[in-house]
Formats: C-alpha cells, structure tokens, sequence
C-alpha cells in the first residue's frame, strides 16, 4: 500500500497540492486524470522520489519511505513519457539497465531480453542506437526495460500519449499484465479508454475518486 499524507506542494507561485491524501492499494490499478498542469506526473514524481518536497509523507506498507536508494533499484519502476533511455546507447545496452541488479546469470538474462524482443518485434534492431528509433519503438524500448526490473510499484506517465493505436493497445495490455497481487499501477493519462480500464480513476483537479 502507498499513503500519500498531506501533501503540499507550490511552484513558481502556484498550488499544486493542498493538503492532498490518497492511498494506493496493492493488486490494484489507478488512473490520475486531469488536465495539463493539473499535477498528474509531478505525483508520480513525487511517489518515485524525483520531486523534492519535504511538506508531506509518503508511506509504503506502513513505513515512512525515506527515498532511499536500495528501495528504487529495487521496487519501484517508471515508464516516462520521454522514454527515459540513454540516447547513444543501444537498444540491448539500454535493457541491461533494467536487468542490473537481478541476480540471475548471464545467460538467464539474455534469454529474457530475447524473450521480450520477440514479444515487442525488435529481436533485428537490438544493437541500433535509441536515438534512431522512432517514438513508439522507444516506448517499446522503455516498456521491456520495465518488465524486466519487474517492481513492485509501477509508475507510467501518459504511456499511449504519442503512440498509434495498435502500439498502444500493446503498451496497454502489457502494462495490465504485470499487475498481481503484490504490485500497484499508476498511470497518468489523457486517455480515458486506458482509465476506463484501471480498477480506480483519480481525478487530480478534485482530489478524490470518480
């Protein structure tokens, strides 16, 4: 479970959040909704510990998350809407990040990696360079590199944003995938057929659900 407590957050002059509360639910999936500017990803920020703010508390299972680096290498996993990968590296080296602190062999690893290259259809552009790629080949990219690290919290800022409809309904189905038991999704999106399909839908502008 992830408790967010009284958050209070202001920039250049502007309230962001009030006083805001919401809880996370493990086994389940949530839709921040709201428009540009509303504070969906500076949330997801905040939950995965990029926004510096010291005017709230953050809670999972029950403790005081301190923000501490062995808990986001290891528990928490965030698909930006930039993609997030390192431009002048491959697309194989890129992947290896999310496999860094696995402790599996090589030859497991690799295995993975060309289990969900094949998946995603880039199995013969593994050692292009990211910054070739196009828009939706990057989310693709990023999106593997997710499910490799395979966390128990995972964020996602506006996954279908730029995408066309069949990678979308792609990035959709394999982010719902993930979901168990034991893992949260967070998604902030535009796109109210993705929303549709999360457990919660979180109106950011009203601070409650919908």
């Amino acid at each position: 479970m992830i408790e967010l407590q009284d958050i209070t957050l202001n920039k250049d002059d502007k309230t962001i959040f009030n006083h805001l509360n919401i809880t996370f639910d493990k086994g389940k999936s949530y839709a921040l909704i709201g428009k540009s500017g509303s504070g969906k990803s500076t949330l997801l920020n905040l939950i995965a510990g990029l926004e510096k703010n010291k005017k709230h508390q953050i809670m999972i299972d029950g403790k005081l998350q301190k923000f501490n680096h062995q808990f986001y290498k290891n528990d928490l996993g965030y698909l930006f809407q930039n993609y997030g990968l390192i431009d002048n590296l491959s697309i194989d080296a890129n992947l290896d990040l999310g496999l860094a602190f696995k402790k599996i062999s090589r030859q497991q690893k690799k295995a993975l990696k060309l289990k969900y290259l094949k998946e995603f259809g880039l199995t013969a552009d593994s050692k292009r360079k990211v910054h070739t790629l196009s828009g939706g080949e990057q989310q693709r990219v990023a999106l593997i590199r997710l499910i490799l690290k395979d966390p128990a919290i995972i964020l996602a800022d506006e996954p279908t944003g730029s995408l066309d409809q069949q990678t979308g309904l792609q990035i959709m189905d394999a982010l719902f995938s993930m979901l168990t038991k034991d893992k949260v999704l967070i998604m902030a999106t535009h796109d109210m057929t993705l929303a549709e399909r999360c457990d919660e839908i979180i109106d950011i502008e009203k601070y409650k659900s919908i």
